[in-house]
């Protein structure tokens, strides 16, 4: 048996002995478990788990060590229970930290509050005959009674024991507390301390007793902390009964006034309502119950004998109290909306407020006060009036404030918007769009102060909604994506946009920037440096927030936050329910009217465009969708024309976008698969299959707009020619689609305008390409459609038009075929002057062929009493003339564009169904066209300018101020312009006048000198498109800039930053004219001379405006 170490045995003995002991592999006596490692979270191993030592040396083993290195993961954060006290921040005292963590005994002595002792008694120690006090062990002390349960030491419990002892020792005894625990009647002690007792409300003998041996009913002096706490309170009740009784009755009674105008109404109730807290007040509540009219404040008095009566000095406050305090007292059992039963635990004392809840809400009413009330709105987004009494069952009562009212206030939606519940959230969200909906149709504007959507847009509605696009919740996405839809997209706009599609000029691109005047005056000093304005406007929008961005703009703050980017995610991955797609496909439509830079954007995220072709524009699917009462549970896989659509509107940004369309994302093919195949035969819905082939053809006519696809023309004409030969059946269709049938053949005949325009430079531009021998610029190749392929379209739509205007009389088929014959008056007016300029074409037989259109179709549809009547609708349906048929929606906000079509716009309006300036632009651009190129034929139409409707139009607009600038303004106005303008160029043929009737006398309007420099500066006006009105502005702008007569301030300040900006223009062409203009010339290319040089005069004044030598830099003149 091995021994145990001795003293004085060495270190080496021990190793000895430890050797010894592993050599005979006993076991230990004493077995050592090692306890878990919190870190590790499991137990430790114990040493039996150890392998044996070697006996040559000590070695140290690493418990748990593993032989490969572990994975390097995030290990858990460690918690110091120190590292609070250790933090400290830059501008802290380090005095004062100092000072909060001084432990010195002069910081612990620096805390103590002394307590006032004047009033307790000094006591001397008991002598004892002893040299020191006595000490006290602790069985000398009981340990009987149990002081609760627990983990505490014997000396803890023993002293609790010897404190519970004396406290025993110093309680007053069972005929004292039957003394001091007397009832106390229903009064406020308006003197005593505020939780004492009120005295009885008349004095006797028997009163004096009372009032020796009443105590205090709030007051227990356990706040004190000293052993007599008790003793104190009752000293101190017992002074002021002493105070109470040296008191009159009238001292009193101002006493008791003065305290109740001080204290709390609250405080006031929750002290009358201590004082029935034991059965003796009760009994004496009961008996003033039972006589009302002795139910008053009881005070005491100043003599014995004398009743109390009622007080007159009580304030209205004290009477509300007291008539709470009575209606709560004279509540029963039946009263409440529970009955309380036996069996229920700690319900013998009802505590009625808590049950308030469960009453029946009291009837809604109209307040009568002069602040507007809040607005509560249905589950449908409908407002609800104020005084409106709905059932609870409907789910509209669900709210704290205002519980009598139904509906749920903006507030609350947005409360329940970020709610943990996800049917809460989508359901907030989904009224919301509601809302959002009812407010952009002017449901709200005569019932509520203020917008509805400025209101929602200030408080972050757009961002709640793009973070609720990022919920994983698909429920949530979908009711997110309806809401920023009813937000940003008005369909009622898209309606009319592709109405005015056919009209003259009417595929221009629109964009839908919105228009801010803080914007506008960030850009007019950038605005004439070109390439390097638009680079520094874009870097100060990306250095801005997205909520400042979306504050003037909200397109443009969306797409800061990447929203392309989580639709693609949606469409692609989340693949929702055709709703919801269709929504997402209306806000990209929106996201790409608002300028080319967004349509660039949406080119640009990866995977969008090629998600929607080939999920939303597939070549083939399954034929089951077209069967009536199929259910399309999902979108993808099948074509879909709003998708078409987009990728439209897409094309509409540019000439590289639509060059990418058309390449990069295969659209020629699909344009080639929905062109080639009738409606009737598409696999889909019949409107919806009308509505994919207009927009397919509608596509088609944007790339030709821009010289592009016109190779498949030639793949397509015979699809073209069967089109084109049908469209006289459109007069005798009854069918319910004739009028989205009109819109497909109008987007045909559009096409049909843009190929023969592109046809008709391909003879110009191989001429060009053919001569070109310089390398310094590149040439233009032509298009690949020549002008013999599109000469036998004409015949076609004459004989169309002919069979239309024969309709003219009918009102109602008027209307229905007025964008056809609208587009092929248009597609004339393009033929003729292309014709006119092709080299293989006879001149005489292109004016004969102008006579006989004149003769045939035009005067004798001019000498119609129908057209009649359409000059005179010019008046009625003007936008000039009536400035409020384009005036803003009233939800509209500046930061969101919008057409104002929301409900659409009334028949006689500029765009409605009765409007006639479609057709008579077109007409007028027919006309001018013919008189531009037979100069014999001018007075064949003077008849136009006779018509007393136009002259009454013109009149009236003329006299009539502009209308306000809004996209909804710029817009309509577009259209009205392109026909004021053929008239003035019909009446410049008929009756000519001199240029310098235009130009003399010099223009001093400063507002429309203004205009005249932006338009020219921005490209708005250019000499190629309006050649009289871009004259008469150059030579404006050039007699101001170089004015040197004296005026005021303003106009010279005006006058001299213009010549300013007029010097550091980037077009040369445009600075040139307005630098170097001297006079009209209407022989001229041009229509005015330029000076070779500038006149020493202004020379000299340029250089002094512009404080720099000019004479090397000016530009010099072109031969």
């Amino acid at each position: 048996m091995l021994s145990r170490p001795k003293p004085g045995e060495s270190e080496a003995d021990l190793l000895r002995f430890q050797n010894q002991f592993l050599a005979a592999r006993a076991s230990p006596a004493v077995k050592i478990v090692k306890k878990a490692d919190k870190r590790k979270g499991k137990e430790g191993s114990t040493d039996d788990e150890r392998p044996p030592l070697q006996d040559s040396k000590d070695v140290v083993m690493l418990d748990d060590f593993p032989d490969t290195l572990p994975a390097l993961t995030p290990a858990p954060p460690k918690k110091s229970k120190i590292k609070s006290a250790n933090v400290h921040f830059e501008d802290e005292d380090p005095e004062e930290r100092l000072d909060s963590h001084d432990r010195h005994i002069t910081a612990v002595f620096s805390k103590i509050i002394e307590r006032d002792t004047s009033a307790v008694a000094v006591t001397m120690p008991v002598p004892t005959g002893e040299p020191f006090p006595r000490t006290f062990h602790r069985s000398e002390i009981k340990s009987e009674v149990q002081l609760g349960s627990g983990r505490r030491s014997i000396f803890a419990q023993k002293m609790a024991a010897k404190k519970a002892a004396e406290k025993a020792a110093t309680a007053p005894s069972a005929a004292e507390c039957l003394e001091v625990r007397s009832a106390a009647p229903d009064a406020l002690d308006p003197v005593g301390s505020a939780g004492e007792a009120p005295l009885p409300s008349s004095r006797g003998d028997k009163d004096d007793d009372f009032l020796t041996s009443q105590r205090p009913c709030l007051i227990t002096g356990e706040g004190l902390g000293s052993q007599k706490s008790e003793q104190e309170a009752q000293a101190i009740h017992k002074e002021n009964l002493e105070k109470l009784r040296s008191m009159s009755e009238e001292e009193i009674l101002q006493e008791q006034a003065r305290l109740l105008a001080q204290l709390d109404p609250s405080l006031v109730a929750f002290l009358k309502s201590q004082r029935g807290n034991n059965e003796g007040q009760k009994k004496e509540l009961k008996m003033e119950l039972n006589r009302p009219e002795e139910f008053v404040e009881s005070l005491p008095v100043a003599q014995h004998g004398i009743r109390s009566s009622p007080s007159v000095q009580e304030s209205g406050l004290e009477e509300h109290v007291r008539e709470e305090e009575n209606m709560k007292v004279e509540i029963t059992d039946d009263d409440l909306p529970v009955k309380p039963r036996k069996e229920w635990i700690h319900m013998d004392n009802v505590e009625f407020e808590k049950l308030e809840w469960m009453k029946d809400l009291p009837s809604p009413r109209q307040k009568k006060t002069k602040k507007g009330m809040q607005a509560r709105f249905s589950l449908k987004g409908e407002l609800i009036p104020a005084d409106a009494d709905l059932p609870t069952h409907l789910g509209l009562h669900h709210h704290g404030e205002e519980a009598e009212r139904a509906g749920y206030s903006l507030q609350e939606l947005f409360h329940l918007s970020r709610s943990q519940v996800t049917q809460q959230r989508t359901l907030a969200l989904q009224v919301l769009g509601r809302i959002v909906q009812r407010a952009r149709a002017g449901e709200f504007a005569s019932s509520l102060k203020g917008s509805v959507l400025r209101l929602l847009l200030d408080a972050g509605f757009l961002f709640l909604l793009r973070f609720s696009l990022d919920d994983a919740v698909e429920n949530v996405m979908a009711a997110s994506v309806g809401a920023l839809r009813a937000l940003l997209v008005s369909l009622d706009d898209e309606k009319y946009l592709d109405w005015t599609f056919s009209w003259y000029q009417g595929m221009a691109t629109f964009p839908f920037v919105p228009n801010n005047e803080e914007e506008e005056e960030e850009e007019e000093e950038e605005e004439l440096n070109g390439t390097e304005k638009c680079q520094n406007k874009k870097l100060k929008d990306e250095n801005k927030p997205d909520p400042d961005v979306a504050r003037y703009d909200v397109v443009k703050g969306l797409l800061k936050t990447r929203i392309q980017h989580r639709l693609r995610y949606i469409l692609e991955v989340v693949r929702p329910v055709p709703t919801v797609v269709l929504d997402i496909l209306h806000i990209l439509t929106h996201i790409a009217r608002h300028s080319s830079e967004a349509c660039s954007q949406l080119l640009d995220c990866p995977r969008l465009i090629e998600t929607i072709v080939r999920e939303f524009l597939p070549t083939q699917w399954d034929p089951k969708v077209a069967e009536p009462g199929f259910l399309l549970t999902s979108l993808h896989g099948v074509a879909c024309a709003s998708a078409m659509k987009f990728i439209r509107v897409l094309a509409a940004g540019g000439r590289n976008a639509t060059a990418r369309l058309l390449n990069k994302f295969e659209m020629k093919s699909r344009l080639s698969r929905f062109v080639a195949e009738e409606p009737l035969d598409v696999p889909l819905p019949r409107e919806e299959a009308t509505r994919l082939s207009t927009e397919s053809f509608r596509l088609w006519a944007v790339a030709a707009g821009y010289g592009q696809a016109c190779d498949l023309y030639s793949d397509l004409y015979p699809v073209l020619v069967r089109i084109l030969q049908s469209l006289p059946e459109l007069l005798n269709e009854k069918s319910p689609v004739v009028e989205l049938s009109v819109q497909r053949a109008a987007a045909v005949v559009s096409l049909l305008t843009h190929v023969t325009q592109t046809a008709g430079y391909t003879a110009e531009l191989q001429a060009k390409l053919s001569s070109n021998n310089s390398e310094d610029s590149e040439p233009i190749p032509p298009p690949p459609v020549a002008w013999s392929q599109v000469s036998g379209l004409q015949p076609f739509l004459e004989t169309s038009l002919k069979k239309i205007l024969q309709q003219l009389s009918q009102t109602e088929t008027w209307q229905t075929l007025q964008p056809l014959t609208t587009t092929c008056v248009i597609f004339l007016g393009v033929y003729y002057s292309a014709y006119s300029q092709q080299p293989s074409v006879n001149p005489v037989d292109c004016l004969e062929e102008l006579e006989r259109l004149t003769s045939e179709v035009l005067q004798p549809l001019l000498s119609q009493p129908a057209i009649d009547s359409m000059w005179d609708l010019l008046r009625p349906c003007s936008a000039l003339c009536n400035p409020l048929s384009c005036s803003v929606a009233p939800e509209s906000v500046s930061s969101i564009a919008s057409l104002s079509c929301t409900g659409g716009k009334p028949p006689l309006s500029l765009v409605g169904s009765k409007s006639p300036f479609p057709f008579l632009t077109a007409l007028l651009f027919l006309i001018n066209n013919i008189t531009h190129i037979h100069k014999g034929l001018t007075s064949k139409y003077s008849s136009v300018l006779g018509f007393r409707g136009l002259k009454d139009y013109l009149h009236q607009s003329w006299q009539s101020g502009p209308p306000s600038v809004t996209p909804s303004s710029a817009w309509i106005l577009r259209h009205e312009y392109h026909l004021q303008y053929f008239v003035l160029a019909l009446a410049r043929r008929m009756f000519p006048v001199p240029l310098e009737r235009y130009t003399s006398p010099p223009e001093d309007n400063l507002n429309l000198l203004r205009l005249y420099f932006r338009t020219l500066v921005t490209g708005a006006l250019r000499h190629t498109w309006c050649p009289v009105l871009y004259v008469v502005a150059v030579a404006h702008v050039n007699s101001f800039i170089f004015s040197q007569e004296n005026t005021s301030q303003e106009t010279d300040a005006a006058r001299k930053s213009m010549l300013r900006k007029t010097w550091l223009l980037v077009d040369e062409n445009l600075k040139k004219h307005l630098l170097y203009y001297r006079l009209v010339n209407a022989e001229s290319p041009l229509g005015f001379d330029l000076y070779e040089q500038l006149p020493p005069i202004r020379l000299k004044y340029l250089q002094i405006v512009t404080q720099k030598e000019i004479t090397e830099n000016a530009p010099s003149l072109d031969s």
